[in-house]
């Protein structure tokens, strides 16, 4: 049983290992998202990563929302609009993780090595500002 407010150790929160994992599943479909339409389509890289990076973070908020932050599970209309500030929050990492991942491919980089950078960039923007707006706690 994960220990939602517990940390690991002392300076490792569980919710954030979870969302980690969670993240680490979103890498995956963003990378089948972006063999999809960068290499088997031909879009341009800049395209696919876009798509790849809007498909990866609604697949994360649903599993965030189902797993890392069970206690505060959001439904009905709220999980409409946790979805919304979800993608509106993740939009400035995105903003970060496109420019970087397109950045670095124009530059020679794998494209696969360009897309992880990307990603790494935006994650712990992704972690701060989802976890204070879209799942804020409310006083008690």
């Amino acid at each position: 049983m994960l220990l939602l407010d517990k940390s690991i150790g002392r300076f490792v929160p569980v919710r954030l290992v979870t969302f980690a994992l969670v993240g680490g599943s979103g890498v995956g479909i963003h990378f089948a998202m972006l063999l999809l339409v960068y290499r088997w389509l031909a879009w341009p890289f800049v395209w696919g990563q876009g798509i790849a990076t809007l498909v990866a973070m609604t697949t994360n908020f649903i599993l965030n929302n189902v797993i890392t932050y069970r206690d505060q599970r959001l439904r009905g209309w709220q999980w409409v609009r946790g979805w919304l500030t979800f993608v509106l929050v993740c939009s400035l990492g995105a903003v970060g993780n496109v420019g970087v991942a397109s950045y670095l491919f124009t530059q020679n980089f794998n494209w696969g090595v360009s897309a992880l950078a990307g990603i790494l960039v935006g994650t712990v923007w992704n972690y701060a500002a989802t976890s204070s707006i879209t799942w804020k706690t409310k006083s008690r």
